[in-house]
C-alpha cells in the first residue's frame, strides 16, 4: 500500500506528456473544425510523445507487476525453478533494454554529427525527439532490475516459510 503513495517521476512525466498530447489534439480538432486547417506540428509532437509515454508505461507496469505473465505454467514450477525463471526473465529484459539504450544512443550520435536531420513541421533536430528512447529506457531498466530482485527475494522468503511449515509437521 505504501508503494502507491511514493513519488514516481515516470508517472508524473507520463501524466504531463498525456496532458500535452490531449491539449494539442483538442486544439487541432477545434482548429480543423472552425478553420478547415490542421496544425502541421500536431502529428509530429503527438506521435513522438506517444513513443515516450509508451516507454514510461513499460516502466510503470514493471514496477506494478502488471505485464502479461504465464502464471498457469509458472505456478507448476518448483520454488527453485521459479527463482531461475524470475532471474532469466530479468536478464532477458535487461539485455533487451540495454541493447535499445545502446542503439538509440548510437542513432542520436549519428543524427547529431553526420545526418543533421530536422523534423518536417517544426524544423528542429530529430535527435531531440529520439532522446526520450534511451532516457526513458533507463527508467525501464531500473524497474526490471528492481522487480527481478524483489521477485527473487519474495521467492526465497516463500520457500523458507514453506520449508519451516513443513518442518513443523
Amino acid at each position: 500500500m505504501a508503494e502507491n503513495k511514493k513519488f514516481h517521476l515516470d508517472e508524473l512525466l507520463g501524466a504531463f506528456f498525456l496532458a500535452i498530447m490531449s491539449v494539442i489534439t483538442f486544439v487541432n480538432v477545434v482548429n480543423r473544425y472552425l478553420f478547415s486547417k490542421s496544425l502541421a506540428f500536431s502529428e509530429e509532437v503527438v506521435v513522438n510523445l506517444f513513443v515516450w509515454i509508451t516507454l514510461l508505461g513499460v516502466s510503470i507496469a514493471f514496477r506494478r507487476g502488471s505485464h502479461l505473465q504465464m502464471t498457469n505454467l509458472y505456478d507448476k514450477f518448483s520454488p527453485q525453478l521459479k527463482r531461475i525463471s524470475i532471474g532469466v526473465s530479468g536478464i532477458i529484459g535487461v539485455v533487451i533494454f540495454a541493447f535499445l539504450i545502446y542503439n538509440s544512443c548510437r542513432e542520436i550520435y549519428k543524427n547529431m554529427t553526420f545526418y543533421h536531420t530536422i523534423s518536417d513541421a517544426l524544423g528542429i533536430p530529430t535527435w531531440i525527439y529520439s532522446l526520450g528512447t534511451p532516457v526513458f529506457s533507463i527508467f525501464v531498466l531500473k524497474e526490471i532490475i528492481s522487480s527481478t530482485l524483489k521477485g527473487i527475494k519474495k521467492n526465497k522468503a516463500e520457500t523458507a516459510a514453506a520449508g519451516g511449515a513443513e518442518g513443523g509437521k
